[in-house]
């Protein structure tokens, strides 16, 4: 079978202060008028046979209220975060060893539906004929600095159109950016995977032995999960395995991405005005010029002859910073 999970506990404290806790951006609307989880779930069932989705016990009431119809028996609970490689490694035990997994994220915008499911549909292909962590590679549009990289080999398989993957990057400086940019060898990393269930396996326990054992733990005495998952590092999937393993290929995706990891992501998303504003909410506005500006509030905002800025407004707070410093904002929340 070809099985879905999808990575739904994150907290996207970047989004502050409309992302919060008690309603993480994965359940909050940007563009659109669906939340980001439900559109992952419709994009996802016209393509696999079965939905995972992995989250925190905290956030159920939430998936309760906003995804009704979604059985609960296909909720697995994180018993407190520790990353993409330990989340991943926990789904993974709801999946028997010749089932294709693929894992995305339930917080992203994706447009072209039509390119994405052809996209996925030749990284299952390939999964399924191949010992290979699949990973899906966007095609940069700009030199961007807010995502990590992915610098792809040779084809491989005789498959013009999957790449072997020679180095993951972390998130460049704007030079570093251009210069991937221009080579046309980079593709922006986008978090999500297709392998089988055995090969992820396999690889887990060759590179990441410790976690391998952890889960079969977990599987064999799951009444000390709380206990065994508390030991595991807080590690990413990236640096967890695949900057770890020898079997990674990657397909290159054209369609427009977006993980929304960061207010300026929101506003590259967003429609603009005549002025180049992003703006939602109630606002009255004099010379203000390029900006962002979300109003959550049942208050109008006054907002005068500023010039590439974020202002967002919601009942946990108010961020004020310019356009280009958003991904600082973890470091000025407490």
């Amino acid at each position: 079978m070809v099985k879905t999970l999808i990575m739904a506990g994150g907290i996207g404290e970047r989004l502050w202060p409309v992302s919060v806790k008690k309603r993480p951006k994965q359940f909050q609307k940007f563009g659109s008028k669906k939340t980001m989880i439900e559109e992952t779930i419709e994009r996802m069932e016209k393509l696999t046979d079965e939905i995972i989705i992995i989250t925190t016990r905290e956030q159920f009431p939430l998936m309760q209220y906003y995804l009704p119809l979604f059985p609960s028996d296909n909720v697995i609970f994180e018993p407190m975060r520790r990353n993409t490689a330990p989340a991943i490694a926990l789904g993974s035990s709801r999946f028997s060893a010749e089932d294709i997994m693929v894992i995305v994220p339930a917080d992203h915008v994706i447009r072209d539906e039509e390119s994405f499911l052809k996209t996925l549909r030749k990284a299952i292909k390939y999964a399924e004929s191949n010992e290979s962590l699949v990973t899906i590679g966007i095609t940069p549009t700009r030199p961007y600095t807010g995502y990590g990289y992915i610098e792809r080999g040779n084809v491989v398989g005789g498959d013009e159109e999957v790449y072997s993957v020679k180095k993951f990057h972390e998130k460049p400086d704007y030079e570093t950016a251009q210069r991937y940019f221009q080579s046309g060898k980079f593709l922006w990393n986008s978090g999500m995977f297709v392998w089988r269930k055995k090969i992820f396996d396999s690889e887990l326990s060759t590179n990441f032995p410790d976690l391998f054992s952890a889960v079969s733990e977990i599987e064999e005495r799951p009444e000390d999960i709380e206990k065994i998952y508390e030991r595991l590092p807080k590690i990413s999937i990236d640096y967890g395995l695949m900057e770890r393993s020898t079997k990674v290929a990657t397909v290159p995706a054209n369609f427009y991405w977006n993980d929304i990891g960061s207010w300026d992501a929101v506003y590259d998303l967003l429609l603009k005005d005549k002025n180049g504003n992003a703006v939602e909410g109630e606002f009255s506005l004099r010379d203000v010029k390029n900006c962002l500006l979300i109003n959550h509030t049942q208050k109008k905002l006054a907002v005068s002859r500023i010039e590439n800025y974020i202002v967002v407004a919601s009942s946990e707070g108010t961020l004020i910073c310019r356009r280009g410093e958003s991904q600082e904002i973890k470091e000025i929340i407490v």
